[in-house]
C-alpha cells in the first residue's frame, strides 16, 4: 500500500514538472521572454485571454518557433522513452534502446540520400528529407523482420543480430555518400547529431500517429508484466507472446522512425528514462509507461533549452548546440552511476 501511494505521488510531481518544464522550455532562449509574458501569450491564444502590454515579438518568438519546438520535443520524447521500455522489455536487454532494429542508420542513410539528391538533381529533395528518413527506417524495419524470421517465427536473438547487420549495411551507404557530397557533407553530420529547429510542419500528422500508438501500447501493460516472467511462465498464463512480441516491436519501430524522421538520431532518451522511471516507480508496467512518457516529453524539451541557451550563456552567441549532444552527455555518466551501484536488480 506504502508503494502505490508512493507512486502516485511520484506520477503528481512528473505531472506537475511537465507543464512547468513546458513553460520553462518556451520562455529561455537566445532571447528571453519573462513567464508572465509567456503565460498571457499562451492564455490568448488558447481562451482569447486579454494581452496587455506585450510585444508584438516576443507574441511571434513563442507562438511561431518556440511552441512547435518544443511541441515537438514533447512527441519525440514521449515517443522515444516509451520505444526503449518496450525495447528492453520484449528483447530482454537492458541496454535495448529505440535505435536497436538499426532504425537509426537506415534514417540516417535516407536523409543523407534526400541531402545527396538536392545537390545533383534540385534542391526541392531537401525539402522531403523527413519523407526520406521515414523511409530509410521503415525499410530497415521490414529488412530485420524479413531477415530475423524462420518459418514464421522470430527469436529475440536473431533480431538484435539482424538489427547489428543492417545497421551496418545503411551505416556503410552513408558514408560512402557523405564520401561523394565532400565538403557538403557537414549537412548530413548536423542531422545525424539531432535537432528541433526544423520540418514543424509535418508536426501535426505525427504527433496524432505517436499519440495513438502509446495508447495502443499502454493497453498491454499486463502482457509486459507477464512477459517479464519469461515467455514460458506467459504463455503458460495465456499470453501469446510471439504475436506481441511482433506487434509491439513494429508500432515502436514505427513510432521511432516517425521520431527520426524529423529529429535526427537523437541518443540516449530511450534509455535514461525507461531506466530511471524503473528506478522511482519499480517494474510494473501500468504506472512505468505513464512515468516514462511524462518525463520523457520533459527530459527532451529541457535537454533542448538546454542546447539552446548554454552557448549564449558562456560565449555569447547565438548559435546553438545539437541536442543530440546534450542527451549524450547526461546519459554517459547516467549509466556509470547504474554499473557503480550495481542497480541491476531494477532492470530484470
Amino acid at each position: 500500500m506504502k508503494i502505490l501511494k508512493k507512486n502516485y505521488i511520484s506520477l503528481i510531481l512528473l505531472g506537475i514538472i511537465f507543464p512547468l518544464s513546458f513553460i520553462l522550455s518556451i520562455s529561455l532562449g537566445s532571447v528571453g521572454v519573462p513567464f508572465k509574458n509567456t503565460i498571457q501569450i499562451l492564455l490568448t491564444k488558447i481562451f482569447d485571454y486579454g494581452m496587455i502590454n506585450i510585444h508584438e515579438v516576443q507574441t511571434d518568438i513563442v507562438l511561431k518557433i518556440r511552441v512547435p519546438r518544443v511541441f515537438l520535443g514533447m512527441i519525440v520524447g514521449a515517443s522515444l522513452s516509451i520505444s526503449g521500455l518496450v525495447f528492453q522489455a520484449l528483447l530482454k536487454n537492458p541496454l535495448a534502446d529505440p535505435y536497436t532494429l538499426g532504425i537509426s542508420a537506415g534514417a540516417s542513410f535516407g536523409a543523407g540520400l534526400s541531402i545527396f539528391l538536392s545537390y545533383i538533381l534540385g534542391a526541392y529533395f531537401k525539402t522531403l528529407l523527413p519523407v526520406f528518413a521515414f523511409l530509410g527506417a521503415l525499410s530497415t524495419v521490414f529488412l530485420v523482420y524479413f531477415l530475423a524470421s524462420t518459418k514464421g517465427r522470430v527469436q529475440v536473438l536473431t533480431i538484435i543480430l539482424s538489427g547489428v547487420v543492417v545497421s551496418y549495411l545503411f551505416s556503410s551507404g552513408l558514408v560512402l555518400l557523405m564520401s561523394l557530397l565532400g565538403d557538403r557533407s557537414h549537412e548530413v553530420i548536423y542531422w545525424l547529431m539531432g535537432s528541433l529547429a526544423g520540418y514543424h510542419r509535418f508536426l501535426i500528422p505525427a504527433a496524432v500517429i505517436n499519440c495513438i500508438l502509446i495508447v495502443f501500447t499502454f493497453s498491454f501493460f499486463r502482457d509486459f508484466d507477464l512477459m517479464s516472467l519469461g515467455d514460458d511462465q506467459a504463455k503458460s498464463l495465456g499470453v501469446n507472446t510471439e504475436f506481441i512480441r511482433i506487434l509491439l516491436l513494429s508500432s515502436t519501430s514505427l513510432m521511432t522512425a516517425i521520431s527520426v524522421s524529423l529529429t535526427g538520431t537523437i541518443g540516449f532518451v530511450g534509455l535514461i528514462v525507461p531506466h530511471s522511471m524503473r528506478l522511482l516507480f519499480g517494474p510494473r508496467h501500468k504506472t512505468l509507461i505513464p512515468a516514462s512518457v511524462i518525463a520523457g516529453a520533459s527530459f527532451l524539451p529541457l535537454s533542448d533549452t538546454l542546447a539552446r541557451t548554454l552557448p549564449g550563456l558562456l560565449f555569447q552567441t547565438g548559435m546553438e548546440i545539437p541536442v543530440g549532444v546534450i542527451t549524450s552527455i547526461f546519459g554517459s555518466p547516467f549509466f556509470i552511476f547504474l554499473l557503480i551501484h550495481g542497480k541491476k536488480k531494477y532492470w530484470f
